[in-house]
């Protein structure tokens, strides 16, 4: 009887461990990604200072060397306040460019004079790259910051459509960003895209 309570008691504390672990992963993961994307954010404001300090001196420390070469390819910071985001934009939807921060659909556009798509990544844990898109609502602001120009775009459209639905991407009458995610979240390979579009209204009145 000894016996069967103790494995009642160590199989009762497995599972309010994992119940455990379970709860806080999804916390840590956001906090994870959160202080990655700070370090390389910082990383990109600071690339000058390293570029000067590689020249005096031919080194850095081994973090922030790796800090150093991500943002050394990313072309722009995009900032939604609505939803405290803030991440990298890298040229390409390639793994690395995902997994680092938001890919440039079609880089070879240019931001703030043609309709310029950034696509991210949804994950489970809240707050993480993409996943709180939804909660994004019309007239929110959507701020790129790309070497010394700042643009500010105004959210007027949000929408669902399927994945081959890319007429979404093309060019309008006035300059847009569009941004681009799988919907819903949390679904494995889904085929519908949540976008939200936004008009540029720099030197307008918002």
């Amino acid at each position: 009887m000894r016996n069967v309570r103790k494995v009642r008691y160590i199989v009762g504390l497995v599972f309010l461990l994992a119940g455990a672990v379970l709860l806080l992963l999804p916390q840590y993961e956001k906090m994870a990604f959160q202080a990655k994307q700070e370090k390389l954010i910082t990383a990109f404001e600071q690339l000058g200072d390293w570029e000067t300090a590689v020249l005096a001196d031919g080194e850095l420390e081994q973090e922030e060397e790796g800090e150093y070469v991500i943002a050394q390819d990313a072309k722009g910071v995009l900032s939604i306040p609505a939803i405290e985001l803030e991440m990298l934009l890298f040229d390409g939807v390639n793994v690395d460019a995902l997994n680092n921060g938001a890919g440039i659909i079609e880089p070879e556009k240019k931001m703030g004079v043609q309709n310029v798509a950034i696509a991210g990544h949804r994950g489970a844990t809240y707050g993480k790259q993409f996943n709180r898109l939804n909660e994004l609502k019309v007239q929110d602001e959507l701020h790129v910051k790309m070497g010394q120009e700042d643009y500010t775009f105004i959210v007027d459209e949000i929408f669902v459509v399927d994945q081959k639905q890319v007429d979404v991407l093309s060019d309008k009458e006035s300059p847009y960003l569009t941004l681009v995610t799988c919907t819903p979240i949390g679904e494995e390979n889904p085929t519908d895209r949540l976008i939200v579009q936004g008009k540029l209204v720099n030197g307008e009145e918002i």
